[in-house]
């Protein structure tokens, strides 16, 4: 489960801070780890490297085999970026530009200071600045409960082995803050206070918060049973579920499911590694994966961090297994996995669509030796024939509008543009510029939001270099509709004054925008394309979502257009 999630995490397509943490810090963690419970390190590395299945490897991995010594290169170069994005007050921000952000100052001191216990070389000189930033900044959270236990945690892991005195007096006073305010504080704050209790060495305070978190907990003894189906029968092997967070959409990152339980998981395993949850939480995070990994780059992160915990203490990688796996009454496949074969063992098992029945359809998975845990999931894949693809969004709406420039010489204001608006259909010739607008609405305030224009194969980004200044503009909401209208030119009244840093990568596929917080309202962000190379083009919906919320997502209108040679049309 930890190893096929790693490679989602190496191979995901951006590299903003957090992520380039999420990416190196598991697999560095869970290797060394496997490693020292006798796996043979070229087992791991051809594992983590080598996609879920080598039959599939050309597919998820198409730089083909890595070399042993692949680990030691990525922990290097997200070290080295890592250095890089530091701001020079000790912090750092979602890219290297902007302003540093406490939680993920937090996140890359944590991780470094893990990295760092793991006998992994890190500058000493970048934790002390990240570590005096957030002893500057910690106070000023005093009333985000959960972002004051999250910039805790990561001193408490700092601080842990030292003497008080070496601790900050702005920790202390975050530490009484939060345990006098303990009763106020959801499940994912307990659980970061109860870590750092355990790390300041307040044992006695951090049982108290284990308890307070056994209280909470959402536990499920009947998992494979409903009120809905009559008759139905619990398996007495069948394992119970307990998990900590929102079941719904959270709109607070410490409220989602994943990380709550995570973190939860990484307390009760720390303070009372024997108490009778700490199977259930394994259980229902390894339930709730979508696919090899979970709904985002920070939800599997902590995740792969919580079993790894797990795992240290559990040891069940040692008996011997066999099983086989039954769709519809039709055997797919049987395994026998040995101890010394746990990461060569197919582990994804492909359902030919034959066997599939409309309505309801049952898989079984047969045990015949071994009474380790056996964990599965299922995942569906599926794509849509609708042409064109129309707008859809949940939170989150998105319009891309497109306007071509027609550029005209003037006697007084030099070479000056008129737009026309482009629908559906329209034709271009190659050389003609194409003003696009994506204009979006948040139904709330929205946080790391990442926008994917999956420009046409014609069109190029007049701009040439990634990462210039851009930002993204709050529109009136009475401007809306005359803002757009053709040929109209852009008026300043038509803006509130409100501005965000928009982040822009021009990629050869398309042109991606992340922006770190986008409070409620309608927002714009314009670029330029050029129209070069003739033919039919789909114009593929702009997609959007916020990264740690993906439910929070969007998509516009697909358009197509034409591009003609200059002269042609």
């Amino acid at each position: 489960t930890m190893l096929d999630a790693l490679p989602y995490l190496i191979n995901y397509p951006y590299g903003c801070t957090e992520q380039t943490m999420s990416r190196f810090l598991p697999t560095v963690i869970t290797a060394r780890t496997l490693a020292e419970m006798g796996l043979k390190p070229a087992d791991i590395e051809g594992r983590v490297f080598g996609g879920i299945e080598k039959q599939g490897a050309g597919k998820t991995q198409p730089a083909g085999k890595q070399e042993i010594g692949k680990i030691a290169d990525m922990v290097k170069a997200g070290l080295a970026r890592l250095y890089d994005f530091q701001h020079p007050d000790g912090g750092w921000g979602w890219w290297k530009e902007g302003e540093s952000d406490h939680f993920m100052t937090g996140y890359v001191l944590w991780g470094l200071l893990l990295a760092q216990s793991s006998d992994i070389s890190v500058k000493q000189d970048v934790i002390d600045r990240a570590m005096k930033y957030l002893e500057t900044e910690i106070v000023e959270e005093e009333n985000n409960f959960d972002m004051q236990a999250w910039m805790l945690h990561s001193l408490s892991v700092g601080y842990s082995g030292k003497s008080s005195r070496q601790v900050s007096p702005y920790a202390v006073k975050a530490f009484d803050n939060l345990w006098n305010n303990r009763e106020r504080g959801n499940a994912y704050t307990c659980a970061l206070l109860a870590l750092a209790a355990k790390n300041l060495g307040y044992t006695g305070k951090a049982e108290v918060l284990l308890r307070n978190l056994e209280n909470g907990v959402k536990f499920d003894t009947t998992p494979d049973t409903s009120v809905l189906v009559k008759d139905s029968r619990h398996d007495e092997v069948t394992l119970a579920t307990a998990h900590w967070g929102e079941d719904r959409i959270a709109w607070r990152w410490s409220d989602g499911c994943i990380e709550a339980t995570s973190w939860v998981l990484r307390a009760i395993l720390a303070v009372d590694p024997g108490n009778k949850l700490v199977e259930p939480a394994m259980n229902w995070l390894v339930k709730n994966r979508r696919g090899a990994q979970w709904s985002n780059t920070r939800d599997t992160a902590m995740a792969i961090l919580a079993l790894n915990d797990y795992l240290k203490k559990s040891g069940e990688l040692a008996p011997e297994t066999e099983y086989s796996v039954v769709v519809n009454g039709r055997g797919i496949g049987s395994r026998k996995i040995k101890p010394s074969e746990i990461l060569s063992a197919q582990s994804v098992f492909a359902v030919d669509r034959k066997f599939i029945r409309d309505g309801l359809n049952e898989i079984t998975i047969l045990r015949s030796k071994g009474k380790s845990p056996l964990y599965f999931s299922v995942q569906v894949s599926f794509f849509t024939r609708e042409e064109p693809v129309t707008a859809a969004g949940n939170e989150m709406f998105i319009k891309r509008i497109c306007n071509q420039l027609t550029g005209k010489p003037t006697l007084l204001k030099g070479y000056v543009y008129e737009k026309k608006l482009l629908g559906d259909n329209e034709t271009l010739a190659s050389g003609d510029r194409v003003e696009v607008s994506l204009v979006i609405e948040t139904k709330n305030d929205a946080e790391y939001l990442v926008f994917e224009d999956l420009k046409p194969a014609g069109l190029e980004a007049v701009q040439l270099r990634s990462g210039e200044p851009l930002y993204a503009r709050e529109l009136k909401s009475g401007a809306i509709e005359r803002r757009f209208k053709e040929g109209r030119k852009p008026d300043p009244s038509d803006y509130t004054g409100r501005v965000r840093l928009v982040y822009q990568e021009l990629r050869d596929r398309k042109v991606v925008c992340f922006i770190d917080k986008l409070p409620q309202g309608i927002w714009e962000i314009s670029y330029q394309l050029r129209a070069e190379i003739p033919g039919m083009f789909h114009w593929l919906p702009v997609l959007g979502h916020a990264m740690y919320v993906p439910e929070i997502r969007c998509n516009g209108d697909e358009i197509r257009i034409k591009v003609e040679e200059q002269g042609s049309i």
